[in-house]
């Protein structure tokens, strides 16, 4: 991978222009879409980078990891403040008018802090087997629930869980080697192997639900091409090698994103 590249992928940058595009596209058609997407996206820059220099600062970064943001931490440090400052602004200012979705705001800033700030000897990412389900949590409401409410917009609900489950999965087995045994995440219980079985498994219940459900889902032709992009990622992954499965997989949400917005204009 070269530098820029690899700037790209662990600043998360590229996971954030993917989350765009992906937000974007969905929901393209409703006034300040693009402005909800803008903000998601400068959030997962800020909290992901947040997260990054922490973990630095308690040395709980692989070594090549370590080394690296070392190396930026000047421009890591930007990346965490000045993109989570503007979010917030941007939601304070156009999407903050639901008080329950402020509250449920309020629960995701505390998940993020927590889930590298530890508590006695666990932060949440610690708790056995619920690694993953504190991040699809978060996504789950900011990707799908609060546009839900703010553009009234509906949602395949089950098809939004199981997408998230698969593009969550190849990050778990990113870290295998690196999480604590004790965080007991997919891959370490039951391997890479098996679990990248558990994603094509999930793939095709996506795909009988789509087959199924093929008149109710909205976009159903833009979902359908990335779920099949990403059947075909499976059976590719040894090519492609563990350590940057998750950068292919992410790729899933643009492929979605640019898809929808195509197939409206056909």
């Amino acid at each position: 991978m070269n530098d820029m590249l690899k700037y790209l992928v662990r600043s998360h940058i590229l996971l954030a222009f993917h989350s765009f595009i992906f937000l974007f596209g969905l929901y393209f058609e409703y006034s300040h879409s693009w402005l909800y997407a803008l903000m998601i996206s400068l959030g997962v820059i800020g909290i992901y980078n947040s997260h990054r220099l922490w973990k630095f600062k308690k040395k709980r970064l692989p070594d090549a990891i370590y080394d690296w943001t070392l190396l930026n931490k000047r421009s890591i440090y930007v990346l965490a403040v000045i993109p989570t400052l503007t979010s917030m602004l941007l939601y304070f200012w156009l999407f903050s008018g639901d008080p329950l979705q402020n509250l449920l705001t309020v629960l995701c800033g505390l998940i993020c802090v927590f889930y590298v700030k530890r508590v006695g000897n666990f932060a949440l990412r610690d708790i056995p087997y619920l690694k993953v389900f504190f991040v699809l949590l978060i996504w789950y409401l900011l990707f799908f629930i609060f546009p839900y409410w703010i553009f009234d917009y509906h949602q395949p609900w089950i098809l939004n869980f199981l997408l998230l489950l698969i593009i969550l999965i190849p990050s778990d087995i990113k870290d295998v080697y690196f999480d604590q045994e004790e965080m007991r995440t997919i891959p370490q219980v039951v391997g890479i192997k098996k679990s990248v079985k558990v994603i094509q498994f999930i793939v095709m219940i996506s795909i009988i639900i789509l087959w199924y459900e093929w008149e109710a889902v909205r976009n159903v032709g833009a979902w359908t091409f990335g779920i099949l992009y990403f059947l075909i990622l499976t059976f590719n992954y040894k090519k492609i090698g563990y350590n940057y499965f998750f950068v292919f997989a992410d790729i899933t949400f643009t492929m979605i994103g640019i898809a929808t917005i195509y197939l409206y204009y056909m």
